[in-house]
């Protein structure tokens, strides 16, 4: 999708309004306090208010042909996405700021208003953008900024975290204890959809047929409780994969009040890797999102196609992340115990607040574990 820039007010047109000098209006918009050019207080007000309602923005071909780049980065997110992703952005900015950049953050409600923002960034001069799980397939050659695009959802993006090969990994570990019937529940497949294939895909390599009624979408979904009840009591699904840990955890509230325990009447695990899965009625099995090396490769891209400009251009390949793993009670493995617990400053994942340790033999006491996918495959 291109973009459709409208022509910009010139700092000549500025000027005539105004009835200064050019150079005048280029040494008040840039804020050049030790410029030669003296400037009254009125009529810098006046070139300030005329560049104000004529909506100026810098001149990106100019602020480029100077060698010139504004040390800014904008990042684009979208509104309907949050929790982790929350926490992303954080660490994307902390990134930034680590390398000399100011980042600001737009967070947008729709595709047109995206693309309105894209095109506002790309006026003002901004040095590249991080789209963090957009909600249009953005392509780097509409943009004159280098653009890094955050998102394994997308049919072209840099950036993603394997989450195919996460909920592979773990089907397979509710495989280990015994499960055969496990459905999946998401808000809405749309964003979801590698999710459910990793899953497919793990059931088919141990003989089991996938059925689609093992699907709940829950958005706008005034039926959900008579379709999980029914997989449940019906088709004796014992265990679910849920597509996100707050999901997981109201999920398990819902259980309770139908009379169902976990992990004894319904296993589960869940996604993302949020402090919140210390803080449900059980401690939660859940696939871990690395979010410090999704923010450190993305920032190091972006500063890449900042350097070399031949780099824009994207190779076709994207960066899969591989996620980790925190193994816990509502899989039906012994809960862990923490190590380390946070009264005040609270960490909002999981990431950081554990130790990547080894799993325990199963005749030890369970300690509290964030696994790759090498070392999970040593539990089944």
């Amino acid at each position: 999708m291109s973009l459709n820039i409208q022509k910009p007010v010139t700092m000549q047109q500025i000027a005539r309004l105004a009835g200064v000098s050019r150079p005048a209006v280029s040494a008040v918009l840039n804020n050049r306090e030790n410029s030669s050019i003296k400037v009254s207080q009125e009529k810098r007000e006046r070139i300030l208010d005329i560049a104000r309602n004529l909506k100026y923005r810098p001149n990106l071909a100019a602020i480029q042909l100077t060698g010139k780049r504004d040390k800014a980065v904008g990042i684009v997110h979208s509104c309907y996405v949050f929790g982790i992703h929350d926490e992303m952005i954080r660490r994307l900015a902390i990134q930034l700021r680590l390398a000399g950049y100011k980042s600001f953050f737009v967070p947008v409600t729709d595709p047109r208003q995206e693309l309105e923002t894209l095109n506002e960034l790309a006026s003002r001069g901004f040095a590249g953008i991080l789209a963090s799980y957009s909600l249009v397939n953005l392509k780097q050659q509409d943009y004159p900024m280098p653009v890094v695009m955050i998102s394994e959802n997308l049919a072209s993006y840099d950036i993603g975290v394997d989450l195919k090969t996460g909920f592979h990994t773990m089907t397979r570990h509710l495989l280990a204890h015994g499960h055969r019937r496990i459905g999946f529940l998401c808000s809405t497949l749309k964003y979801n959809a590698l999710k459910l294939e990793g899953l497919r895909e793990a059931l088919a390599e141990a003989g089991i047929p996938w059925k689609q009624e093992y699907l709940v979408e829950l958005s706008w979904n005034a039926g959900f409780a008579e379709q999980i009840l029914n997989l449940i009591r019906k088709e004796r699904v014992t265990a679910f994969a849920v597509a996100g840990d707050l999901l997981a955890n109201r999920f398990m509230h819902w259980l309770r009040r139908q009379g169902l325990r976990v992990p004894e009447d319904i296993a589960l695990f869940g996604t993302d890797g949020l402090e919140a899965a210390n803080q449900g009625l059980v401690p939660l099995t859940t696939i871990v999102q690395p979010l410090d090396c999704i923010a450190r490769r993305a920032v190091n891209l972006l500063l890449e196609k900042i350097d070399q400009p031949g780099r824009q251009q994207s190779s076709g390949k994207p960066e899969l992340i591989q996620p980790l793993y925190r193994i816990s009670r509502s899989c039906g493995c012994p809960e862990h115990q923490e190590k380390t617990i946070y009264w005040e400053g609270i960490p909002l994942t999981l990431e950081h607040s554990s130790p990547y340790i080894e799993p325990p033999p199963p005749e030890l006491e369970a300690e509290e574990i964030l696994l790759t996918q090498q070392e999970i495959l040593k539990l089944l």
